[in-house]
């Protein structure tokens, strides 16, 4: 690789080039000098050789800080037991755009940079040691944290011992990164050390954030989206002991894009603990105004949905001439498919901890989007961007919604007012009450048959305008999208990201159709697809900058036939169905078997059989749990609850009343990893679509009835017409 081309990804795409340049902690005219050396913004090397990576993305429980980890370690050649972890401050000056972690693209989007980062350290390192025993670069190589001689065994130079020569030296022209064969961890089931600090209890979520002097705050959000703050009588509230003082909170805007503002009117309890100021909030009595949204329900959504259906629309996407083949039989096949609303529920509830000392702002918070975050504190607060600092410590389960920044902006209000730090707590409650959640969604789909009942071509309107990354259409099947259903005067509730986001409506959809459409031609579902991914051609998406390659039906065709085979398709036992779908996330891939039985209208899963192309696995163990994990997910949204809202107001308001799987629910998870030596691609949502329709195909398999709405309840079975 060439050296310019080195300085123009590592500066635009995280690696951040500091040659140069150290820090001499400690130094005298008889000491050696204690040097603190950051060769690019991935890693600090210590003269008393200790590495610390520096994780520029979020760790949210997916692994993603030890990937990343493994990739450095491999890269410069130091030992994963002598790698130290740090958490990168959010910041564009350091990574450009891509520190900001969604769509499955924490350990993708860093790959090149980091690696590039890496062997180029590696290089100053090893000409470092070459330059200090007057021998040829070619003679020296990294390894354990030590730059060994091949021609002298056993002499080695530790990384610290080379430092103060390294840090003088120029980038070389071209570096060389590591072959496959090379790798010590990579492609490896590595315990990290984002698993060893949770198991020791260790991890430092943001939640567990102290200050001096800090107030802690619980505030009372108006229960329904759009409604206004009419008063409030804070005197109980004051008499609680450890309460300080009761502020009104007001409402931001949602700005262009909905990740900023929307905080909510509410009215904030601050004291000396969170304990305390929960319950002043108990003693607060409010009086709110709900507004047009406190007519509404879910029911009056899913209709506005229906009736803009019948709005006319134009193809805006129409792949293959797609409308003008629909148009050339009469027969046609329509369905149409539901999903509620639903909630992250992250095990750690919501929280922000801001210090605003009038000419700068530090805020720590476990987010999905520090830099997104640090820009809207910037503006929420009139401060230059260089005056705000954002920690971003590990967090317990993101999901999404930590990718939105109204809980930070809560903290960063008060403390404002109040000019000391304030940490805001949001309890479980709210985090169900008054939070933002994925959208409730109608999508309609339509085939034009064949006189063998083979679709020609496919329609399809509903919560999606156009085909996308996160919602991949790999079939040969000509298809028209037209634009997305809308509401009639406005969101019911805000929007948050949801694992998978609008790929998990889109899933419901397309697998379930498929699966229809398999029917009608009296085909095997399977094959059926297999039959409709064999001529489908490569799908142009790299100019999308978080996808960063092409759809290849092809490798989603292999997912299919390597399941059917993993999977024992259409050789279980009696009393045992089963169902299929197979889906693409971004350059992911993910085909699925469902075993299940019907008795009394309840289905039980009794095993998800799954395979996975994620390019080369980098830790295969963690491959898996994310696989398992988003099976978990979507079984949860499949077969538990969703969020409904009556009267403006959320009905569930903690895991009792918003059910999700537990352990005794879990059916076996089977994950079978596709071997590839392609670009690392993400496996954090790629297995949550593909699990409701995988189900309710399979629900069809074992009583013949179609079911085309979440969750699938008993009540919804027992009334489903065959």
């Amino acid at each position: 690789m060439e050296r310019r081309n080195f300085f123009k990804i590592t500066s635009l795409a995280g690696g951040g080039l500091l040659l140069s340049t150290y820090l001499p902690l400690a130094c005298t005219s008889t000491e050696v000098p204690n040097i603190d050396w950051e060769p690019n913004f991935f890693i600090r090397i210590n003269s008393d050789n200790t590495v610390t990576f520096i994780c520029s993305q979020s760790e949210l429980g997916q692994g993603t800080s030890t990937g990343l980890a493994m990739v450095a370690a491999d890269e410069l050649g130091v030992s994963m037991d002598k790698l130290k972890v740090e958490f990168g401050q959010g910041s564009t000056e350091r990574y450009g755009d891509v520190q900001d972690t969604g769509g499955s693209n924490g350990l993708r989007i860093v790959w090149p940079s980091l690696r590039e980062a890496m062997a180029t350290t590696r290089a100053l390192l090893v000409a470092a040691a070459a330059q200090k025993w007057q021998i040829d670069v070619d003679e020296c190589y990294c390894e354990d944290g030590h730059i060994h001689r091949k021609d002298q065994e056993g002499q080695k130079l530790a990384f610290g011992e080379v430092l103060e020569i390294a840090s003088t030296l120029p980038a070389p022209r071209e570096i060389k990164l590591k072959e496959p064969s090379e790798f010590r961890y990579i492609g490896k089931s590595v315990l990290g050390p984002k698993t060893k600090m949770a198991a020791k209890g260790t991890t430092p979520y943001s939640i567990n954030k102290k200050l001096p002097n800090m107030l802690y705050a619980a505030i009372a959000r108006c229960p329904v989206w759009e409604g206004s703050l009419t008063s409030f009588d804070a005197t109980e509230a004051l008499k609680v002991p450890g309460v300080v003082e009761v502020l009104e909170v007001e409402p931001t805007e949602l700005q262009t894009t909905d990740y900023k503002g929307g905080v909510r009117p509410g009215v904030a309890v601050l004291a000396n603990s969170t304990w305390a100021a929960f319950e002043g909030k108990k003693a607060l009595k409010i009086e709110w105004e709900m507004g047009k949204n406190g007519l509404k329900s879910s029911a009056t959504i899913q209709q506005e949905l229906a009736d803009n259906y019948k709005t006319p629309s134009k193809a805006n996407i129409n792949l293959n001439d797609a409308t003008t083949l629909f148009g050339r039989s009469s027969k046609v096949f329509s369905a149409v498919y539901d999903a509620p609303f639903q909630a992250n529920a992250c095990m750690e509830p919501l929280n922000a901890t801001a210090y605003h000392r009038g000419h700068k702002v530090e805020v720590w918070s476990g987010t999905q989007a520090p830099q997104l975050t640090r820009d809207r504190v910037a503006e929420l607060t009139g401060l230059p961007v260089a005056a705000v600092t954002v920690n971003n410590p590990p967090s317990g389960g993101g999901f999404g919604r930590r990718y939105f920044c109204d809980f930070v902006e809560e903290a960063v209000i008060l403390s404002e007012k109040v000019r000391v730090p304030v940490k805001v707590t949001w309890s479980r409650e709210d985090t169900f009450l008054t939070s933002k959640y994925h959208p409730i969604t109608k999508d309609y789909w339509q085939a034009s048959l064949d006189a063998n009942n083979y679709p020609i071509a496919i329609k399809y309107r509903g919560s999606i305008g156009r085909p996308g990354a996160y919602r991949c259409y790999p079939y040969s099947i000509p298809i028209a999208f037209y634009d997305y259903l809308k509401y009639k005067d406005g969101w019911l509730l805000p929007r948050a990201s949801w694992r998978s986001v609008y790929a998990h409506p889109w899933g419901l959809g397309l697998e379930s159709f498929m699966d229809e459409l398999a029917q009608n031609a009296n085909e095997d579902p399977l094959q059926f697809r297999i039959k409709m991914l064999e001529n489908a051609e490569v799908v142009e998406q790299k100019e999308l900058p978080w996808v960063g390659d092409d759809l290849y039906p092809a490798k989603l065709k292999n997912t299919l036939e390597m399941v059917a085979e993993k999977a024992n398709w259409d050789t279980t036992n009696d009393g045992i169905y089963q169902g299929v779908s197979a889906m693409g996330y971004n350059t992911s891939y993910v085909a699925m078997v469902a075993d299940i039985s019907v008795e009394n209208n309840q289905v039980k899963v009794h095993k998800v059989t799954a395979v996975i192309d994620c390019g080369l696995a980098v830790n295969p163990s963690q491959v898996k749990a994310q696989i398992e994990g988003s099976i978990m997910w979507g079984l949860s949204a499949t077969l538990k609850d969703g969020i409904t809202v009556e009267q403006g107001h959320v009905q569930q308001s903690n895991y009792d009343t918003y059910d999700l799987m537990r352990i005794t629910d879990a059916p076996d998870i089977e994950v079978h990893i596709v071997e590839s030596n392609d670009t690392p691609s993400g496996t954090g949502e790629v297995g949550v679509p593909g699990v409701a329709p995988a189900i309710l195909n399979a629900v069809y398999a074992a009583t013949g009835k179609r079911i085309r709405q979440l969750p699938i309840t008993a009540s919804l079975l027992e009334s489903a017409v065959s």
